[in-house]
């Protein structure tokens, strides 16, 4: 199954011939969500897109890592806004993962992450969790990447001040909850290239609000096939999953 390129997604106004599937914090449900172990196996599974989490040392370094506390990964106390990145390098995210031999697996630095998923033919999808917009930018013009990536937020302010630092990335507008008028009014502000919401939050009139905006629409985090293809049919762009290569075989049929 041939998986749509995200720059096709946001290239023309038109609909899309497939959806985009695109895996979660890597392929999470093989391997340790995202670690180069997780970027490995999504494109092992052949996928196009892979997101995952980024967050700030104490520092300065942009690293992966999903969670406020660092307790459930790493089995330590703290955050990682707390720790410098000689601290962070000793962390083993790998360990907590039983579905394979993962003991050791580090915390990968941001730089190392995107060029990982660019050299195996597929786009990051880099969601900001702290970090400021500056600090994104600058990696991103040194890997001379803005037209190879996309960057999302749940924090619609960083989005605003990662536009004004580099327009020419694609931007996504990540939510969750009610889409009510507050959340259409500064949406419409910064007019994001796509619109990413809780599935289980979306209803399916909210569909005319995304559309207006002149948004693609992403639903996050489908792992149900049934629930993937009725936002297929309802017109979804694209299906943020831990398991890409189950949803690609919905796409596929």
């Amino acid at each position: 199954m041939r998986l749509v390129v995200i720059a096709s997604l946001f290239m023309a106004t038109t609909a899309l011939s497939e959806p985009l599937v695109i895996a979660h914090r890597g392929a999470s449900a093989i391997a340790p969500e995202n670690t180069a172990a997780a970027i490995r196996e999504a494109l092992r599974l052949g996928a196009k897109v892979i997101e995952f989490d980024v967050r700030v040392t104490s520092d300065g370094e942009l690293v992966l890592f999903h969670d406020r506390e660092l307790d459930r990964l790493a089995g330590r106390t703290g955050t990682i806004e707390s720790l410098d990145w000689a601290t962070v390098q000793t962390l083993d995210v790998g360990k907590w993962f039983t579905k394979g031999s993962f003991a050791g697996e580090p915390v990968p630095r941001f730089e190392e992450a995107v060029k990982l998923c660019l050299e195996g033919g597929a786009t990051p999808l880099i969601e900001h969790k702290t970090g400021d917009a500056v600090a994104y930018a600058r990696v991103i013009r040194a890997l001379e990447a803005a037209d190879r990536v996309i960057v999302q937020s749940f924090d619609w302010k960083f989005l605003a001040a990662f536009r004004q630092e580099m327009p020419e990335v694609k931007i996504g507008a990540l939510g969750s909850k009610k889409l009510d008028a507050a959340k259409h009014s500064t949406l419409s502000s910064l007019r994001p290239d796509w619109v990413g919401w809780n599935h289980a939050d979306l209803l399916e009139t909210d569909l005319p609000t995304v559309r207006a905006l002149g948004a693609k629409l992403a639903l996050w985090t489908v792992n149900d096939p049934d629930i993937a293809t009725m936002w297929l049919q309802r017109g979804a762009h694209a299906i943020i999953t831990d398991v890409p290569d189950v949803i690609a075989g919905v796409v596929g049929r």
